[in-house]
């Protein structure tokens, strides 16, 4: 069976923007994350509220209102800066992204979870809870979270920058994911690439914003039972 929702993925490449005028004497100031790769390391999982790493963020103008997501929903980075998890968390997955932004700049950090085991595709229904859904509530099959691309993304390559999860009640297992359209299978072609097992999205190089500012691609997933079309 093909379940030819058309969930399409836009990766938008990152680049910082600065709104408004530095602080006097702050001309050397870069506004955004002034680090943006942060490495953790996984030792078999994380505890509630303790501290992974600070993260360093400044828009040149006092950090006033400044807001920060998590592409994971089990972490939030605190007051102090820091990145903790909200609950214990053994699924962290390899790789998420910090995204802050406030009315002068809106920048994004990538934090590599080092041996850490890719992600459950069963978490995210655990989280939303919908295995209380009944079948014919759940109308969607594939959900494709966030995911963001940093333009100056360092070696080495593929990045994991996401994971499309199964939502149709008995679709959860013998099944095949699959990627089309500009930056995966047509040209540019292998800019972006999927696991066909685990439904895991990467990237395979360092992007160019001036040279495309956005990609577009189109993801699916096949079961060999009859054909159906949502």
């Amino acid at each position: 069976m093909e379940i030819g929702i058309r969930i399409v993925v836009v990766f938008l490449v990152s680049q910082v923007v600065h709104i408004g005028a530095q602080k006097e004497g702050e001309e050397g100031c870069v506004p955004g994350f002034q680090v943006k790769e942060y490495q953790v390391e996984y030792n078999g999982g994380f505890q509630k509220d303790h501290p992974l790493t600070q993260v360093f963020f400044d828009d040149c103008a006092g950090n006033e209102g400044l807001a920060f997501e998590v592409s994971h929903p089990d972490f939030q980075v605190d007051e102090e800066m820091n990145l903790v998890a909200r609950r214990d968390v053994m699924d962290s997955g390899t790789v998420m992204f910090i995204h802050g932004v406030n009315e002068q700049v809106d920048d994004m950090a990538q934090v590599d979870i080092v041996g850490a085991p890719p992600r459950s595709p069963q978490t995210l229904r655990e989280i939303l809870g919908l295995r209380q859904i009944q079948p014919y509530r759940s109308k969607r099959a594939l959900f494709a979270p966030r995911m963001h691309v940093n333009e100056n993304m360092e070696p080495p390559f593929p990045k994991v920058i996401g994971t499309l999860q199964v939502m149709s009640p008995g679709m959860e297992n013998d099944h095949i994911f699959h990627m089309t359209g500009s930056g995966a299978d047509q040209d540019p072609k292998g800019v972006f690439t999927i696991n066909r097992v685990t439904g895991e999205v990467s990237v395979s190089q360092e992007l160019d914003r001036e040279a495309i500012s956005s990609y577009t691609v189109s993801t699916y997933l096949t079961q060999l039972k009859e054909r159906q079309t949502f």
